[in-house]
């Protein structure tokens, strides 16, 4: 039996129980049938309007920061050959000294790129964030129209009919409601700090870590 039937085993055994001890009037009342939907939420993140521009506008400041980054890694390599070739003609103290504000500039330069990896991370998880929160409002604008009184995930569920899944109106009504989503520039976004303090500036205390991902790409 699968985990779906046995739920609903379960479920029907539970409600009998109730019934049978339950006081007369309780008896009488009288409950909702469920009337499920199915929702491919996974598709909706992939193929709505909304979601590619966001992963589009992602793409592009990725591609700027690995730019960026390539070039300052090809800097930071000429200068590290350049102190080595000249190590031979220095004083040691005035080596370890160059060595020492290299490795900063160096550790500098990880903190900056990890940085700008969170802050990416962070803006496109803003976006998917607004687009999952619009897909349960037409979800559930769809779900009345067709007279369902409960929308489940398509990930969650084992077995269903195909006349259960509500996807397809679902995607055309968000891809009409919302289009588009703004995408924060990484750069000049703000988020609360890992001590849950006001939101620092982009030049600003290091931001705190990204939310979990929402969106499986």
């Amino acid at each position: 039996m699968s985990l779906f039937l046995k739920a609903l085993c379960c479920a029907s055994l539970t409600a009998a129980t109730i019934a049978v001890s339950a006081p007369a009037h309780a008896q009488a009342e009288k409950h909702p049938t469920p009337i499920i939907g199915v929702v491919d939420t996974d598709l909706l993140l992939q193929e709505s309007l909304a979601a590619k521009g966001v992963r589009l506008e992602r793409d592009k400041s990725a591609t700027t920061y690995q730019t960026q980054v390539a070039d300052q890694e090809k800097k930071l390599r000429t200068e590290d050959q350049e102190l080595s070739q000249q190590r031979a003609m220095m004083a040691p103290e005035a080596f370890q000294q160059r060595a020492t504000d290299f490795q900063k500039k160096l550790a500098d330069f990880q903190n900056q790129v990890r940085d700008k990896q969170e802050r990416l991370e962070f803006s496109f998880q803003q976006s998917m964030q607004e687009i999952g929160n619009m897909i349960m409002v037409v979800s559930s604008e769809v779900a009345k129209e067709r007279g369902i009184n409960a929308v489940m995930a398509r990930s969650q569920m084992m077995i269903f009919e195909p006349g259960m899944d509500i996807t397809r109106p679902v995607l055309d009504k968000l891809n009409q409601r919302l289009p588009t989503v703004q995408f924060q520039n990484p750069d000049t976004l703000q988020r609360a700090d890992e001590a849950g303090n006001a939101p620092a500036a982009a030049t600003g205390a290091k931001p705190a870590a990204p939310a979990k991902p929402a969106e499986k790409k």
